[in-house]
């Protein structure tokens, strides 16, 4: 046998360590189970899955290697572990960011948005107590996405100002998975590959072919009680209940007088003897009916019971069709009835389930009962690459460790570096908002400059794979400037006009004041600034400026006109009518002199000089109109000494 020919999993829970080594059968028709063992700890190394006394636990980890080893002859150099149920922590969180409406949405960008999501959840867990590199994230699924605040199926390829997710991400302590190492790296162990208990558990308990069913699986140990639930074809969630076998062992040694140990052999002997036989702690000889004892842990075995089934209806949202107990806490006696009828389930619908079901699993046959569905789970799982790999990589010059799965990404290896992935998109720069004339006006900064990723050199992108040692740099992205502008930037156009006033010529400025003071059409503009500005729109503001009263009769371009009258660039304004002048224009070489009033003389005026017929004589077709050697129009204004040449061709 060959080190790649099996493989070697460790079940480390609360009361003992289970290692075994198995191998896949030929023709790849199931496993088959070389060898086994179970050592007990010899003091209570262990609380509730998790390692408290990291030198006992590699003790009996050792232990189990060196048997194995001996039956094998074979050293033993890796393991493939599970952390506990219980250790797992899940939240949910969400995270906006602004886009560009003119860039479509990719994948690229919906997966940086996703990994975001889980570094909120990250910061929402650690609550500010704790580090970022305390938890390593296990998985993550998106429960719905944005743009622009509405919800939408899919992202890719859309189009908006704002996208957002929102996500239940899962995270594993940091100090389960070093704990576990370190036990393991006393005992002479690598670890190979690393799972949670109930994904082993469900792995061969609820196999593929039974995921279609609604059942519940309950892996019942000596700390802690782990759920799994399927549906659908799937496995759909996992819970866990911090009760399990422990409490009913420490309330048979508070109503016997027991030590833990004894206790611990009091309750396995209840389901297999109708009396048991033990020594108190004050040295008292007692033989007593297994039907007695049970009493005193039946409100025990009820507190397991009811804690399973309202942690199943919480996760389930209602009973199951079937309930699946593994693990040694499920051979508590009494639990599986009691536990039936908090669920209101028939008594046959919630079974203990051992490895017997395991059909596909063959070979050492003591290796058996419930307690053993989860350490065949750890090593199937192992076997099947479905375990999360234990790595290390660089990012950044700093080594970085983390759980790799199959699907290992930049993106994950970032999260798990604790570097945002909000870094990577340069922000937009503040905006400055002011008030003008009541009404709020918003500039905009300039967009941020994306940032960069390189893996071993290369550029690269979040969904590019990573392999255990990789080198990873990143480099920020650049927030975008700030808004700046000046308040001619934000006032409508044209912001000044020329203009003739009484035959004299005027720039007409609008009249600014900026936060109550005086201002001019450069001043920087500054947040929240209050600016107030009168145009000159109609010819009343021109002569309210210029201090006339209201009722000053005025001329605009030579017509009498009201107060109300728009004035345009380039307008002339009379507060009297213009003296009558006398044009001398030459037309088709005659001299002709015109009399031009306050208005402009048109080349249609001309008309009224001469002899001219308005319809084209017979043979001729086009009217010739030039001004001075340039085609004109009617509306072409005529000065002094101006040449005309108008005819028929």
């Amino acid at each position: 046998m060959s080190k790649n020919d099996f493989v070697f999993a460790l079940d480390v829970g609360t009361r003992k360590v289970a290692g075994l080594i198995l191998e896949e059968r030929p023709g790849g028709k199931g496993y088959k189970i070389k060898a086994a063992e179970i050592i007990e700890h010899r003091q209570r190394a262990m609380l509730d899955g998790q390692i408290h006394d990291i030198p006992q636990v590699a003790e009996t980890i050792l232990q189990v290697k060196e048997r194995l080893e001996k039956r094998l002859k074979l050293p033993l150099k890796e393991a493939a572990v599970a952390a506990a149920g219980r250790a797992l922590k899940t939240q949910r969180a969400s995270f906006a960011r602004q886009i560009s409406p003119a860039e479509e949405i990719n994948r690229e960008v919906v997966l940086a948005l996703e990994a975001s999501a889980v570094q909120e959840a990250q910061k929402l867990l650690l609550g500010g107590n704790e580090k970022v590199a305390d938890y390593y994230c296990v998985g993550y699924s998106v429960t719905g996405y944005f743009l622009d605040s509405s919800p939408i199926g899919n992202l890719i390829g859309q189009r908006g100002n704002e996208i957002g997710a929102e996500v239940i991400a899962t995270f594993l302590p940091r100090v389960v998975v070093d704990s576990l190492t370190a036990a393991l790296q006393r005992a002479g162990l690598s670890m190979t590959s690393l799972t949670l208990e109930p994904i082993a558990a469900s792995t061969v308990a609820v196999p593929p072919e039974m995921r279609g069913l609604n059942l519940a699986l309950v892996d019942i140990g000596a700390g802690t009680s782990d759920i799994a639930i399927s549906g659908g074809g799937t496995i759909i969630g996992y819970a866990m209940v911090p009760f399990a076998g422990d409490e009913i062992t420490e309330k048979l040694a508070n109503a016997l007088l027991l030590d833990f140990p004894t206790a611990e052999k009091v309750k396995r002997e209840l389901n297999t003897s109708p009396e048991v036989a033990f020594v108190d702690i004050v040295g008292n000889c007692r033989r007593i009916s297994s039907q007695e004892v049970m009493e005193t842990i039946r409100d025990s075995v009820g507190d397991l019971a009811r804690q399973i089934a309202e942690q199943i209806i919480l996760l389930n949202g209602r009973p199951p069709q079937a309930v699946i107990l593994i693990g040694g806490g499920s051979l508590t006696p009494g639990l599986p009835a009691t536990l039936a009828g908090y669920l209101e389930l028939s008594p046959e619908r919630v079974a203990v389930r051992g490895r017997e079901v395991l059909n596909h699993i063959t070979g050492a046959p003591r290796f058996n009962g419930p307690q053993a569905i989860t350490s065949i789970g750890i090593a199937v799982t192992a076997w099947r690459n479905e375990g999360m790999g234990y790595a290390s990589i660089q990012v950044n010059g700093r080594p970085v460790r983390y759980l790799a799965t199959q699907e290992m990404t930049v993106a994950g290896a970032l999260l798990a570096a604790g570097i945002p992935i909000r870094s990577l998109h340069g922000r937009p720069g503040p905006g400055l908002g002011v008030e003008v004339n009541g009404k709020l006006v918003f500039l905009r900064g300039r967009p941020g400059q994306p940032g960069g990723i390189k893996l071993n050199g290369q550029p690269c992108g979040l969904e590019t794979k990573v392999r255990p040692g990789d080198i990873i740099e990143v480099t920020p992205g650049r927030d975008g400037d700030k808004a700046r502008g000046v308040i001619r930037d934000i006032l409508p156009e044209p912001h000044e006009k020329h203009i003739i006033f009484n035959g004299n010529k005027m720039l007409l400025t609008p009249q600014v004041t900026y936060n109550g003071q005086p201002a001019n059409l450069d001043t920087p503009l500054e947040d929240k600034a209050r600016i107030t500005y009168q145009p000159f729109t109609t010819v009343g503001d021109v002569l309210a400026y210029l201090g006339y009263p209201k009722d000053t009769a005025i001329w605009l371009n030579g017509l009498r006109v009201r107060p109300e009258a728009l004035v345009k660039d380039g307008d002339r304004l009379d507060t009297s009518p213009r003296p009558a002048q006398t044009l001398e224009i030459f037309c088709n070489g005659r001299k002709l002199h015109i009399e031009a009033g306050n208005g402009p003389v048109l080349f249609t005026d001309l008309f009224k000089y001469l002899d001219f017929t308005p319809t084209p004589p017979p043979g001729k077709k086009r009217l010739v109109m030039e001004l001075n050697g340039q085609a004109a129009e009617f509306t072409s204004p005529l000065k002094n000494g101006d040449r005309v040449t108008l005819m028929w061709e």
